[in-house]
């Protein structure tokens, strides 16, 4: 625990806190002309957004593809759109239609909430599986290319080591 009192200690706090006023600032400028029924949706999509941002960070350190089904996970827990169940069509955050199914004992609710987060997931899986071929093949006609660069240029050495050979 010594560590964390050392790292704790050591943090510029009065940064941290100059950035984050700062952002307030510059959040309180952006959305000061959104209509008042409107700010709740923008402030829960700013928050989504820096919470994935934030957590690149995080991915980063774990492995590759534990790192990319988390943030996955994340993005479609966080930005996959739900009904508000008051019949007004209004969006919400589908995650908050299954935390209230949850709470009211409502489990066949529960899961019919999640059903669109776990479409996204997969969606998600599947793109991000695809991404990762197609950047295999990419990645392997690179290396295809600098070997046969790297071959050409030996072969063409050789040949002028040879034809030196000759002449002396």
């Amino acid at each position: 625990m010594e560590w964390l009192k050392e790292l704790i200690k050591s943090l510029p706090l009065d940064v941290i806190s100059e950035y984050i006023a700062e952002l307030v600032f510059w959040w309180s400028n952006l959305v000061k002309d959104v209509p008042d029924n409107d700010l709740p949706f923008l402030a829960y999509v700013g928050a989504s957004i820096l919470v994935l941002l934030l957590l690149i960070f995080v991915v980063r350190v774990i492995p590759r593809p534990i790192g990319g089904m988390l943030w996955a996970l994340a993005v479609a827990v966080l930005l996959t759109p739900g009904d508000t169940l008051t019949g007004t069509g209004q969006i919400a955050p589908a995650v908050a239609n299954v935390a209230h199914s949850i709470l009211m004992g409502d489990t066949a609710g529960a899961k019919s909430a999640f059903l669109p987060i776990l479409v996204v997931f997969i969606v998600l899986l599947f793109v991000g599986a695809i991404w990762q071929i197609l950047r295999g093949v990419i990645e392997v006609n690179i290396a295809k290319a600098k070997e046969k660069a790297r071959i050409k240029e030996e072969k063409r050495l050789l040949e002028e080591a040879e034809k030196n050979a000759q002449k002396s």
